[in-house]
């Protein structure tokens, strides 16, 4: 009762000294259970039920790790030994957990920070400036910051280009093409000036030229017009190899359009600046379009008309404790900016808004949309997410820092560890979160 308590007035105490008039806290568990959980809708990690049943992969986890976590200290509770024991000696072990429901990554924060939340589930990447506020557990997955944009049908020329020209200029692939073609033509020229015997053996002419090129290319086929039958063999050898250097071109060719189609082009960074895009509020994907927009700034003249509202930009977009997303999403209004953002509460809202046209893209997680786009809301849309990555992002468990903080993260660590450590930890992966998902290229 008394941590019960100490967590309402501890709330109290800081909402008052903010002045939140706006904030709309978590859902928190009835009682005083001795772990709170928190947790947000983020497919599909965590998701929240209607009644007191949630699910997802990080809450199915957690409940595994649970079951091996004691009341006190850092020991890990042995499964079989205390299958054996009655009921009453299993639950006065075990700590009483309960979830806490929140809307969004400030607001998992906030009860972090106000003692009203013990262990963050929902997917958090592990970072500097949150390890300076509270503790993380071991990580257990790795995704990162990856572009999604609307599918299109036409052929990406300047992809296809890159694919041909990163093909064909490989040291070793440039060096057997160049040989190639150096012997061919050499043996091109030896059938026109010696074989064929028409113009001397020395004499090479235009038609040589263009002959010679012709046969090396496979472009042409057996003749007829030969003095030796040494020649009309040569030239049989020199219209398959020419054949199938041809074929071997064009398959590569074939090959680069074809899997062009439909894909987006590669978009550096900088570029964030100049589009309407959407991403999570006061995720790492703000953070990295924060810095997009502070090396803009850095690079912009004193006198520049745009570095005033370029500043504004800068300070709506870093993520204040005392800011709060009033409806489903919220977006930064015209400035003169060329570029617009929407901070969402959900990935598969601001992927929605994607679909609809909304935005030019997304910036978000790559494990969170690949999921959508195949097998979640947003399977079946016109919408790839692309390979690239711009950041990596390893996953962990937010912990409080508290009194008995430091035993309960250890516990939570070395249970973690068990189940990674088990062959089954990739299928479970692919399995709950989907084929292809264990990590982005």
């Amino acid at each position: 009762m008394l941590r019960f308590i100490s967590r309402v007035l501890l709330s109290f105490f800081l909402l008052s000294c903010t002045g939140l008039a706006g904030f709309v806290a978590c859902s928190l568990p009835p009682g005083d259970p001795d772990i709170v959980v928190a947790i947000r809708k983020a497919v599909p990690f965590t998701v929240p039920g209607s009644g007191e049943k949630h699910s997802g992969f990080a809450v199915d986890l957690w409940e595994d790790v649970a079951l091996r976590v004691p009341k006190e200290g850092s020991t890990l509770l042995d499964l079989e030994e205390l299958a054996e024991r009655p009921k009453a000696e299993r639950d006065a072990l075990r700590p009483s957990v309960d979830y806490a429901v929140c809307t969004s990554i400030d607001e998992q924060e906030q009860a972090m920070a106000s003692g009203q939340v013990d262990v963050v589930i929902s997917p958090l990447t592990i970072t500097a400036a949150r390890m300076e506020k509270y503790d993380f557990s071991q990580q257990y997955l790795s995704s990162g910051l990856a572009l999604a944009l609307p599918r299109s049908n036409a052929i990406d020329f300047e992809q296809a280009t890159a694919v041909v020209t990163e093909t064909l200029f490989q040291p070793t692939v440039a060096r057997a093409i160049v040989g190639f073609l150096a012997f061919n033509l050499v043996m091109a020229f030896l059938i026109r000036a010696f074989l064929i015997g028409k113009d001397g053996p020395l004499f090479i002419g235009v038609r040589h030229v263009l002959e010679a090129i012709t046969r090396t290319v496979g472009l042409r086929g057996v003749g007829d017009d030969y003095s030796t039958a040494t020649a009309k063999l040569l030239e049989i050898f020199m219209a398959i190899v020419g054949t199938a250097l041809l074929a071997t071109i064009l398959g590569v060719l074939t090959t680069a359009f074809v899997g062009s189609i439909g894909q987006s082009r590669d978009i550096p960074a900088r570029n964030f600046t100049t589009m309407h895009i959407a991403t999570l509020k006061c995720s790492t994907a703000q953070t990295y379009l924060f810095d997009q927009y502070e090396a803009l700034d850095e690079g912009m003249a004193a006198d520049d008309p745009l570095k005033s509202v370029l500043a504004e930009r800068l300070t709506w977009l870093a993520c204040d404790e005392d800011t709060r997303i009033d409806g489903p999403a919220e977006m930064s209004e015209p400035t003169g900016l060329p570029g617009r953002i929407v901070l969402a509460r959900e990935w598969e809202q601001a992927l929605k808004m994607l679909e609809a046209g909304e935005v030019e893209a997304v910036l978000g997680d790559w494990v969170a949309m690949t999921y959508l786009v195949r097998e979640g809301a947003l399977k079946g849309a016109d919408i790839e997410v692309q390979d690239r990555v711009y950041l990596n992002e390893p996953y962990g468990w937010a912990v409080a820092r508290k009194p008995g903080s430091d035993q309960l993260r250890r516990a939570i660590d070395s249970a973690l560890i068990l189940q990674m450590r088990d062959p089954g930890w990739r299928k479970r992966l692919e399995d709950e979160l989907g084929a292809g998902s264990v990590a982005p290229h």
